[in-house]
């Protein structure tokens, strides 16, 4: 509105006090910046006050007149012109340091942009205690962030080499100088359109990035940079049909191999014939190709060692990522596939160093049988995020080659540490889709702090992961909204599932009543959607988590995460510990997925359904009971 007078920097003396004011007296040095989360704040400049209508004016400017609420005193020790910019560069930086926890002495601190924000960001990160790497696409600022300001080391945005090394740094280095370092975070204060890939790329896991800075264009940001903590090597060799070169050999000529080894005599790689390594006999359903069609499939599993387990499979639910694996919609998909990792079933054999579990055990297995136990992912009780994760199908076994197969199958062997007890309150066919499901939407809202009764969750989408979110946040005491796409299935959400409200998204009236109402939202959609309607609905500081996986990159206006300080998070699946815990938890509150259950021969047809959308809620197979060889 003009004329406008700009400046929000402001520092000076205090000449006149009201009969009401007690914090202040004549001659006191102090600041004005400007209030942030408020709906309905009076800017120091360029507002509307609402008594009388005045446009505010700021600091440029001899003299101003402010409630004392909003005034700053400043410390002696501060040179007055030197503390003017950190009311609002220095708290734009040390508020989400302090909120996000990015002020731990020993952490690793990225700092992205050295300029305004930038600069105070590196003073305030040394100050904590952290290490702090500058980000730039400035090589000539590398002398000025490590000399003057401090930084422990300096990135060249554009060098692909130096943050492909860092990458490698922040996935797998866990000691520095004897002390453990915790996840990295991010303070990314560039204004000017900048790709926040790679930057997320910087990040381990559970690691965060906070915009300051406001680029005007959206950001591109694909929901898989956030889910997934690393993109591995194996699904880069599927997209391009990268394989290695082997001469396939009988286990019983080993030593005859290894001795042609030591002399180099072999074109590139020996491999055993996996029906050497795994006499065990087994049956399943397979996809052959991009079909995605099932059909028998008779292969092996390894003998039962001393670490593992051997499970009799009872019940297998179906996830989506099933479907997208079987018809190689990921481009990673290594044929033939076993899917399924949504598995229950009954031990029939375990090694001699398993102390947990006993023959006849009901137990489950989820998305993962195997990681790396030495990450940092693997000793904080994330294997979820373990550059190294072997998952229940569809992996490369690091010791043999072999693939793994999942549970569309008879029977299967698993290290004893990625078994899942189940509680005998729960029915072992709807315990099933929890087991990654259940884990999907529990991890996240545990590890954000939205189970906390009274809260206000949102859930975005009533599908399988949808409908389960709602019944955990309805077991934690929260108020739940659904917020669908499809008015049909608020009686469902509402009178079924037990949601307080329901809200359609493409409804404007109803999404204009209400913005700024909930502490945070699960968003389980994978088909593209917009973000920033949703972000809108989160109270200050709320946080919205990303369990869908949408395949194009998501458009996110800065302002929508700034303007609010707001969280847009991702998170895949979840640890080990925590899975025990879900369904532990599950099993007291009678927290179960609604399915339909279904024999081994309707498996094509139901992947057609799931395809459609077409199931309340989850897929169930009963493989004990349907799965022969003869389908």
């Amino acid at each position: 509105m003009y004329p406008i007078v700009p400046g929000h920097e402001i520092v000076g003396e205090v000449t006149e006090v009201g009969s009401k004011v007690n914090k202040f007296k004549l001659g006191d040095k102090v600041g004005i910046g400007f209030e942030n989360y408020c709906p309905v704040p009076i800017f120091t400049y360029n507002s509307v006050d609402p008594e009388d209508g005045t446009v505010t004016y700021g600091g440029y400017s001899d003299m101003i007149v402010v409630n004392q609420d909003f005034v700053i005193p400043i410390p002696e020790g501060l040179p007055l012109d030197k503390a003017a910019p950190l009311l609002y560069a220095g708290i734009t930086v040390y508020s989400p340091m302090k909120y996000h926890g990015l002020n731990a002495p020993g952490m690793h601190l990225g700092v992205v942009g050295l300029g305004g924000l930038g600069h105070v960001a590196v003073k305030f990160g040394k100050a904590f205690g952290m290490k702090v790497t500058v980000i730039s696409s400035s090589p000539s600022k590398e002398k000025e962030a490590i000399e003057r300001l401090g930084a422990d080391s300096f990135l060249v945005s554009s060098n692909a080499e130096q943050m492909k090394e860092k990458w490698k740094t922040a996935q797998l280095e866990n000691w520095i100088g004897g002390t453990r370092i915790r996840s990295t975070r991010i303070i990314n204060t560039v204004s000017a359109s900048h790709s926040v890939v790679p930057l997320l790329s910087l990040l381990k896991p559970n690691g965060k990035m906070i915009m300051v800075g406001l680029p005007e264009k959206p950001l591109e940001v694909p929901a898989f940079s956030l889910i997934m903590a690393v993109l591995e090597m194996i699904d880069f060799a599927g997209k391009h049909n990268v394989t290695a070169d082997i001469e396939l050999i009988a286990a019983d000529y080993v030593n005859k191999a290894m001795e042609r080894l030591a002399k180099a005599d072999v074109r590139f790689r020996f491999k055993i014939a996996p029906e050497e390594e795994h006499p065990r006999k087994a049956f399943g359903l397979a996809a052959h190709d991009s079909s995605g069609v099932l059909s028998p499939f008779p292969f092996s599993r390894r003998n039962n060692g001393d670490n593992d387990v051997s499970i009799k499979i009872l019940y297998c639910g179906i996830c989506h990522s099933d479907l997208h694996s079987l018809k190689n919609e990921w481009h990673n998909t290594i044929y033939p596939i076993v899917a399924g990792h949504e598995i229950v079933g009954e031990i029939i054999e375990v090694g001699s160093n398993v102390k947990n579990f006993k023959v006849g055990d009901k137990v489950g297995v989820g998305c993962l049988v195997d990681s790396c136990n030495s990450c940092q992912g693997c000793t904080t009780g994330f294997e979820n995020y373990c550059p190294g994760m072997i998952l229940t199908y569809n992996s490369v076994l690091p010791g043999d080659g072999t693939i793994t197969y999942g549970g569309y199958s008879d029977m299967v062997v698993v290290n004893q540490n990625f078994v899942i007890r189940i509680p005998e309150s729960l029915p072992l066919d709807k315990a099933a889709p929890l087991l990654c499901a259940g884990i999907t939407v529990y991890s996240p809202m545990k590890y954000h702090g939205l189970n906390t009764p009274g809260q206000h969750l949102g859930v975005v989408g009533l599908g399988g992961l949808g409908h389960v979110a709602v019944k955990f946040g309805k077991a934690f005491g929260m108020k739940v909204t659904v917020i669908s796409s499809s008015p049909t299935k608020e009686k469902e959400a509402i009178e079924r599932l037990g949601a307080d409200a329901f809200l359609v998204s493409s409804n404007a009236e109803q999404m204009k009543a209400a913005v700024a109402s909930m502490d945070g939202i699960i968003d389980t959609v994978s088909a593209t959607h917009a973000i920033p309607p949703l972000l809108g609905l989160l109270k200050p500081n709320g946080k919205m988590i990303l369990v869908g996986a949408p395949e194009k990159p998501l458009e996110v206006p800065a302002f929508a995460l700034i303007f609010g300080g707001k969280t847009l998070a991702g998170s895949l699946i979840g640890g080990i510990k925590d899975t025990q815990e879900m369904i532990d938890f599950a099993g007291k509150n009678n927290v179960t997925a609604d399915i339909e259950l279904i024999s081994a021969d309707y498996v094509n047809k139901a992947m057609e359904r799931l395809a459609k959308s077409d199931v309340r809620y989850r897929f169930v197979i009963d493989i004990a009971k349907t799965l022969k060889s003869n389908i």
